[in-house]
């Protein structure tokens, strides 16, 4: 390598500086930009997920990421993309769901509630659909029923950031879909 002249080794001493100055304002436009995808861990909350992209609205994870996320006992790990969470299966398999407890609805009696589109349903922890998705809100299962809702809205959030359901045609349905009478209140 040829050594270099004192007028480089003045250039470069320039240089470096100006060099460090685009490497930081860089940086500081992608941290002030959120990432495509954040994964939810126990531990840390909300943390970058790298390999993942968001595809039609949901996360597409790159195959050698998937070993390494956070797996919960029922083989799911929870990410947020697209402004909603998400639940990942060990294949890359997802489903938008529902969130509660600022974080993704919780598995209940083997069904969770997730999103097609607009609509609310429920869905077994391998992600697979229980019966079609008709419902504008529902609420978890609770001895084999759960109360679902048409016609209902999101109301004004209150000062803790909850959001009450109004309105609408409130009903009980069964594991399978299907409308079953109000049970009685203890």
């Amino acid at each position: 390598m040829p050594a270099r002249t004192p007028a480089a080794r003045r250039r470069g001493r320039h240089a470096r500086p100006l060099l460090l100055a685009a490497g930081l304002a860089w940086a500081g436009t992608a941290l002030a930009q959120a990432p495509a995808c954040q994964v939810l861990t126990d531990e840390h909350g909300l943390w970058a997920l790298p390999g993942c992209e968001v595809v039609d609205g949901a996360p597409r994870i790159a195959a050698s990421v998937l070993p390494y996320l956070p797996y919960d006992a029922d083989g799911l790990a929870a990410v947020y993309a697209a402004g909603s969470f998400h639940y990942v299966t060990r294949t890359g398999r997802s489903q938008a769901v529902l969130t509660w407890d600022s974080g993704p609805d919780y598995v209940e009696e083997g069904l969770l509630r997730g999103r097609i589109g607009p609509r609310v349903g429920y869905f077994t922890a391998a992600l697979e659909q229980a019966f079609p998705a008709t419902f504008d809100f529902a609420w978890p299962f609770a001895d084999g029923i759960a109360q679902v809702c048409n016609g209902c809205r999101p109301g004004t959030p209150d000062g803790e950031g909850h959001t009450p359901v109004e309105g609408g045609h409130w009903f009980h349905i069964n594991r399978q879909g299907i409308r079953v009478p109000e049970p009685p209140t203890p």
